[in-house]
């Protein structure tokens, strides 16, 4: 190729570049800016209304930015409890369960077992969180080791037709079909198509609630569920109070809440806090590392509170 062309080339491909890059740029000092700037000034105003509040009230526990923030609660929180579930492999309820062991004392505190904490992202997967994350607990708890699953199988490929807008209990799929490890397909926080490929060989046996769906089983059932099985997934009503915190033990509780929205894992409790330890799937960056301290029964925690026998 002769000077003059590599020189025409490389002038043509600089004017493409100028076209495209400086036009996007100058929008995003226009729009993007202003539109940043706006939402600090949101989040400054939210924060100094829930710090006042606790201020006043004497709560016991602390508020702040956090990257879950920058989310609404519709996109972050889709636990549908609306939806039919498929229930054919659940077992009779704990406190129905005439082989569950009764009447053992229960320790003031006790934490059980847990995966390492992941992030949802702006895809309300929090069911398909809750369901997977339940499921390594149980790995953990059996064989001492942590298997990293995929959430995103189970949000593409579950016959439900649930997706980022909502899921309830996919425990049922879990027996059928299995979870896939995290390496086959990872997350990418959309409904993609199903990656057929990957081999499903983690299962359960089978799945029931402590008590019913749409109940907050008693705190002590709860504690027996978490001691027994190893953790328990449940529901949550989350309101900004809960989307802001970062640490302590939350207890200003939403009042009479109707509903819960969001799908989380009971893992431990202790009774001098008065208060359950919440996994969370909003990454590490929220609350305390990825955990909460939630007083018993507020915003409806532990409500159709459920368990896996792996």
């Amino acid at each position: 190729m002769s000077a003059k062309k590599k020189c025409f080339l490389v002038t043509l491909v600089v004017l493409v570049l100028a076209v495209l890059v400086v036009p996007s740029q100058a929008f995003e000092k226009r729009i993007g800016e202003p539109d940043r700037s706006a939402k600090q000034e949101y989040y400054k105003a939210v924060l100094a209304e829930l710090q006042a509040d606790i201020d006043a009230n004497g709560y016991t526990f602390t508020v702040g930015y956090n990257p879950a923030v920058q989310y609404s609660i519709e996109e972050l929180c889709s636990l549908n409890t609306s939806l039919p579930f498929p229930n054919q492999y659940m077992t009779p309820a704990m406190d129905q369960d005439p082989m569950v062991s009764r009447g053992f004392a229960l320790p003031a505190t006790y934490m059980g077992f847990y995966s390492s904490i992941k992030n949802q992202g702006s895809c309300g997967s929090c069911w398909a969180f809750g369901a997977v994350g339940l499921l390594e607990c149980m790995i953990v708890k059996k064989t001492g080791t942590e298997v990293d699953l995929s959430e995103q199988y189970m949000l593409s490929c579950n016959p439900y037709d649930w997706d980022c807008n909502g899921g309830l209990w996919p425990n049922d799929m879990l027996v059928t079909t299995g979870s896939a490890l995290e390496s086959c397909f990872p997350y990418v926080a959309s409904a993609v198509p199903c990656n057929t490929s990957c081999s499903t060989p983690y299962k359960i046996q089978s799945w029931a609630f402590v008590t019913q769906d749409y109940v907050v089983p008693a705190t002590d059932l709860i504690k027996q569920a978490i001691y027994t099985y190893g953790a328990v997934q449940a529901g949550v009503y989350v309101d900004r109070t809960f989307q802001y915190y970062t640490s302590g033990v939350m207890n200003k509780c939403a009042k009479n809440p109707r509903y819960t929205n969001h799908a989380i894992i009971l893992c431990g409790w202790d009774d001098t806090l008065g208060a359950w330890r919440l996994k969370n799937s909003w990454g590490t960056g929220w609350g305390e590392q990825g955990f909460m301290w939630i007083k018993y029964g507020c915003n409806r925690v532990g409500e159709g509170a459920n368990y896996f026998v792996y």
